[in-house]
Parts: C-alpha cells; structure tokens; sequence
C-alpha cells in the first residue's frame, strides 16, 4: 500500500481515466491536460492533537484529492486519502509535501506544510484489558509471595534484583551479571487468584523497556505445577516503547492458585523495564475493550498493494427498499479506496446503502488470510456492514454473494477511524475479491471512506 509516490501518481491517474467516469452518469471522451491542478491553489491544513501525537492532513479543496508525502520514519509515507492521520511517537518538525489532483492529473508543483510534535511518546496505544474495573480479579487478588532466581550465563545465580512488586506493576534495573538466555532472569508472583475449566477468561500484561529486548516470557500458569499454564510467550520490546500481551477468550484451567512468572533474560545490563496494567477476568464480563489484531500486517506482504477496480456498483434505497428514490452517490475512487458523501433519504435498515467494489486481487481455497482495513466516517454511523466475497462474475452471478470470508456490522463514531480486520480466515477461491460495504442508517450527508486496504497470506 505504500508505494514511491511515481506509482502512486500512476495509479491515481488510471484512476481517474478508468474509474471515475462510470461514478455518474456523465462521460468523458479524454484528459485535458491543460486542466490538471495549479499547486499554487492547493488549501491544505495540518491539525496536531499533541496529548496523543496524533496529527490530521487535510485538502480543503473540494472536488480533488491529495497525494501526500509525509517524511517520517526510514520511508516516507505516500498517501492520497484526505483527512489522513498518523501518530509521530518523538518530537519534532516533519516536512509533508502535498501535490493535488482531479480527473486529468495530478499537479506538476506541491506544497510543504509542516507537523510539529511538541512531546516524545512511547508505546502502543493498546495497554491491554482495562484494569480498574470490577471485572480485574488480579486487582482484588492477594499477592502471597514473591521469588526470584536471576543467573548468569553459567547458570549460576547470582543476587536477586531490587524490586518492589505491586499489584498496580513495578519496574527495576536488569542486573549487570544476568545472562543472555532464556530463564536467566526469572520472577515468580504467587497468589490466592484460583480459575476453573468452566469458564473461558482474558489476560493482559503491558510490558515496556528503555532499550531492545528479544523477548520477556510471560507464563501464566499453575503455582504448584509450572506444566500446567495459560500461556508460555516471549514478548519483544523495541526501546522506549511498550508492548500489551494478551489473550482472550481462553478455556480455563482448574488451578487453585494462579502464578505470574516473568523472565527478563537476554535483556541488555543496565535497562530499565516496566510491568504494568495486569488483568486476569471472566471472558463474559465486557470491560469495554477493543482488542487489536494480534498479527502484524506486512506491507510487503500486502495482496492490495497497487489493486486496481475492475467493476463497482451502488445500491442505496429509501425504508420502502426503493432504490428509484435515491440519488446514487459518485464513489471517488483513489489508490487506498474510495470515498463518498452519504445522499438524501437513505433507510436505516441494513442493505438500504451498498457500495460494491470489485478487484483484480485473488485468494485460493488451499491458504488462510489476515485482512484489515479502515472505515472512517464524519457522523456517528450506528451500523456498517463489512462483507469481503466472491466476485467472479463481476455483479452478474448472484451465487458469488454466498462465498465469503466475512460478514460483520461496525459501528462508527464521528471521525474516529475504525480498523477492521481478520485473522487467519480460510481462503475462499476466487479471481476477483469484491468488498461490500453497507451503510445504511448513515446520516445525509456524511463524508464516508475506506481506505487502508491490506490482505495477506496468514503466517
């Protein structure tokens, strides 16, 4: 999905030479070349919410897109979706560069705005399960005891660290003599905490270091057998940014007293490292949490990357399910997705406002898929339908419509971009993956897009 912004160029201009004319029921013989965009023209804003380093990028020109170029990081990033947001995690002032299309191109000249981020953050924005709930049985559990057995790479022990274990969390320094390998730098945190197999639970702990680590195992297991346990992961950390590990939904296990074992070895001499926020609750009590993707999106992986549209169509209806009294939105497709402006007198009822959008992308029966994407929205959208399928026949086939990865129903908030993604799904045979999207309910005029498109071979 990242590209070097030549490709970026090109794609959107095939874009707009094959696509866009069949948004509406105008036509166009061909490009003018002399109507491409004046960057002199060009109204771009950048908004920074620096509590949350969390900056916004914005066209303001209406009726054409963007194509940023945001320096930050080993690659700059190329994007041509308005209102794009990104979170810079260390202060500073980062160059974005802006050129502006329409139907015949893209502008010669661009622009150069700044961000500035006033504050250095560190970390994930996902810190785990909510801690201070009722739900958290490790906050009313009692900590009963605390051992430690820290060694070097001799397997010798050596002094135990100075560490002051809280519920709440704790943090030390690595000692100098620990060793390089697994198991060298254990703590163990015995508790009055009991499970059982009749019920499915959740687990987090958020885990943070001053410099790499190559994994902390985290063992969730039994006190008095260590080959009975939850989990058995080591979790990597990059420099000053933390990391939430968890589980959810997980059978339990009769166990009479719960311990936390956390091994530190092969961390760097000398490094601070961080354990907070740790939950153990009932699956079935909603905290309110919205859990991440647990597997990571390679954008080298990306069977989306440089997609084209090969077919779309729209089928917004009023709550008497006739389409005849809507005027069908013009879909601006670009090369992340589309965008759209919700029309007058949509329905509330689900399938009353499809957007159906085929590709060139392929899946196979015989492998497992990872998808995400992001749905971002200018109003409350109480209830969008996402549904990635069949698209063979390209609309003509009905049949295609029962061949699918998924179908789920989000709810938006008012500009807050919503990640949807999968998991490890099994493929489904086709050439041409049509991803349908419902927004009916959505208000009039709303600006609605998709955007962000990643599908991957599951790992």
């Amino acid at each position: 999905m990242k590209s070097i912004i030549s490709s970026i160029w090109a794609l959107c201009l095939a874009a707009v030479i094959c696509i866009l004319p069949s948004c509406s029921a105008d036509t166009y013989d061909s490009v003018d070349p002399n109507g491409r965009p004046d960057a002199s023209e060009i109204d771009a804003t950048v908004t920074v919410d620096q509590e949350t380093n969390t900056y916004t990028l914005t066209l303001n020109n209406k009726g054409y897109y963007p194509v940023w170029t945001v320096n930050v990081g080993k690659k700059p990033k190329v994007s041509s979706q308005n209102n794009l947001t990104g979170v810079i995690a260390e202060a500073g002032t980062y160059q974005v560069e802006v050129r502006m299309g329409n139907r015949n191109g893209i502008s010669e000249g661009s622009k150069i705005l700044e961000i500035v981020i006033e504050n250095t953050i560190g970390g994930d924005d996902f810190t785990g399960f909510k801690y201070d709930t009722e739900f958290n049985l490790w906050k009313n559990c009692e900590i009963t005891e605390v051992s430690y057995w820290f060694a070097n790479n001799d397997w010798g022990q050596i002094g135990d660290p100075s560490i002051d274990i809280e519920k709440e969390g704790f943090s030390f320094i690595l000692p100098a003599e620990m060793g390089t390998q697994q198991w060298q730098g254990q703590v163990h945190i015995n508790t009055n905490l009991s499970t059982n197999s009749a019920t499915n639970y959740d687990f987090s702990i958020f885990l943070r270091a001053a410099a790499d680590h190559p994994g902390v195992t985290v063992k969730l297991q039994d006190m008095t057998n260590d080959e009975v346990y939850y989990c058995a992961e080591r979790v990597k950390l990059e420099a000053g940014k933390g990391k939430a590990f968890f589980l959810s939904d997980v059978k339990g296990l009769d166990i009479a007293n719960i311990q936390l074992c956390l091994d530190f070895g092969g961390g760097e001499p000398g490094t601070e490292v961080q354990v907070s926020n740790i939950v153990i609750k009932d699956h079935a009590n909603d905290d309110g949490t919205e859990l991440p993707a647990s597997v990571e999106f390679d954008d080298a992986r990306n069977l989306f990357a440089g997609f084209s549209v090969v077919n779309f169509t729209t089928w917004f209806a009023n709550n008497d399910w006739d389409s005849s009294a809507i005027t069908q939105p013009a879909i601006n497709f670009n090369s992340e997705g589309y965008d759209f402006v919700m029309p007058a007198g949509v329905g509330s009822q689900q399938w009353q406002g499809q957007v159906h959008m085929w590709t060139n992308v392929a899946a196979y029966e015989s492998k497992r898929y990872d998808f995400c994407c992001t749905l971002l929205c200018s109003d409350d959208a109480p209830s969008v339908t996402i549904k990635v399928q069949k698209g063979d026949s390209l609309g003509d086939d009905t049949a295609d419509d029962e061949v699918f990865f998924n179908v789920n129903v989000v709810a938006l908030k008012a500009n807050v971009p919503y990640t949807f993604f999968f998991e490890d799904l099994p493929g489904i045979e086709t050439s041409n993956i049509q991803i349908c999207c419902d927004f009916g309910g959505t208000p009039e005029g709303a600006e609605v897009s998709l955007s962000n498109i990643h599908l991957q071979e599951h790992l």
